[in-house]
């Protein structure tokens, strides 16, 4: 698969010295990893019975980080790659043709998702990584400072703009619609504040493709302390601004930000009862995308280190790029099974069926791959849509 075909996605993986360097493994990893925990949570919120429930809804409230936020960051960071790579072969035209067939195509994929809800437009992961895409491919040809000062500036806006509209929504047309195109029906991810992940994170992007220009082992070490300080820099403001604590599961902040959902389901249990979730918890605050663009910072850059700097390779890796490289694929499939076991197993039965599943949703891909050429996969669609119906 070349790194044209997949807007997620970064493959032909080599492992090499730094100096040598054609990849950088951690994102691939990364992808992995976003991708195995986001399939374990919703194997968790839909077959966890009443009484284990609890336990996936706190591991989402604690460790979102590593799933839908980290596979937007590194979302964005791909488009940064796929131009920088293009611009020795392609023209401009055919690089932005192929970032906006490929945001149009994960839009449409999107809406079909979104039709499992009964809603059509709705700010869904896909949906929003697919518009996110051609925001990020003309975000990153403004200044980095200036892109730096926008995304931050969306954080600063964000939360009152949509509370202010979100209670104006009902008094007049113009906010009713202004509402249901940053909101939506599926308010999952919404316009604000998630796009400011589109001008933030190809910063990021840009100086893994230097160290990758660079190709030397000081410019690996140097983007390591750049990326854990930078990191720890998101973590503290995220949660310096976001201590707040919400505990409101009935009214307005309520129907803005649903994530609160998951403190009525945690509270289901007796033993640990919580009276409220701090705002950088909450997914869809701006101290939420700070606090977790930091952690997902830290983790890429601990992944960077391990793979990138220390050359540590071994089967569980490949693994993971394996399950990076087939993300969207998964992501997907995955809805096939999503209600087998609706709301029926214990939190043993859960962790040795999810474990197995998720072995067996790769091993299935492979076999499809390796019989059927992936005809009729999600990744196979999205290579007609961007190789002109070429067989991927």
């Amino acid at each position: 698969m070349s790194d044209t075909e997949n807007d997620i996605f970064l493959d032909d993986n080599i492992k090499v010295e730094p100096k040598l360097q054609k990849r950088i493994a951690a994102l691939d990893v990364s992808r992995g990893v976003a991708m195995i925990f986001i399939i374990a949570l919703h194997f968790g919120l839909t077959w966890l019975d009443e009484g284990s429930i609890c336990v996936a809804a706190a591991t989402q409230i604690l460790l979102e980080f590593m799933g839908p936020s980290m596979f937007i960051i590194l979302s964005s960071i791909s488009v940064v790659f796929t131009v920088r790579r293009k611009q020795e072969t392609s023209s401009e035209r055919a690089i932005r043709m192929s970032i906006f067939m490929r945001g149009v195509t994960l839009i449409a994929l999107g809406v079909v998702m979104n039709l499992t809800t009964l809603n059509v437009w709705g700010w869904s992961i896909l949906m929003f990584i697919g518009f996110g895409q051609i925001i990020t491919y003309y975000a990153q040809k403004i200044e980095a400072k200036l892109r730096i000062a926008i995304g931050i500036g969306i954080l600063v806006i964000s939360e009152p703009v949509r509370e202010f509209i979100w209670l104006n929504s009902a008094a007049h047309p113009f906010w009713f619609v202004l509402n249901f195109i940053i909101s939506s029906p599926v308010a999952q991810y919404t316009l604000l504040p998630w796009i400011s992940i589109c001008f933030l994170a190809p910063i990021i992007g840009e100086q893994f493709y230097k160290v990758l220009v660079e190709r030397t082992e000081e410019a690996y070490r140097k983007l390591f302390k750049n990326l854990m300080i930078f990191g720890v820099i998101c973590i503290v403001v995220g949660v310096v601004v976001g201590l707040e604590l919400k505990s409101d599961t009935t009214g307005i902040y309520y129907q803005m930000y649903e994530y609160l959902e998951l403190l009525k389901i945690w509270n289901h249990q007796d033993i640990a009862q919580v009276p409220g979730l701090q705002k950088f918890f909450i997914n869809g605050t701006s101290s939420s995308i700070l606090f977790h663009m930091g952690c997902d910072i830290l983790l890429i850059g601990g992944i960077f280190y391990a793979l990138d700097i220390k050359n540590y390779d071994n089967v569980f890796v490949d693994m993971l790029k394996y399950y990076g490289k087939a993300s969207l694929n998964l992501f997907l499939i995955e809805y096939a099974f999503i209600s087998l076991y609706s709301n029926s197993l214990t939190l043993f039965y859960w962790v040795f069926i999810t474990i197995n599943f998720i072995g067996f949703l790769a091993f299935l891909l492979y076999l499809w791959e390796k019989y059927a050429n992936s005809v009729g996969t999600p990744e196979w669609l999205l290579g007609l849509a961007l190789g002109g119906g070429k067989k991927k």
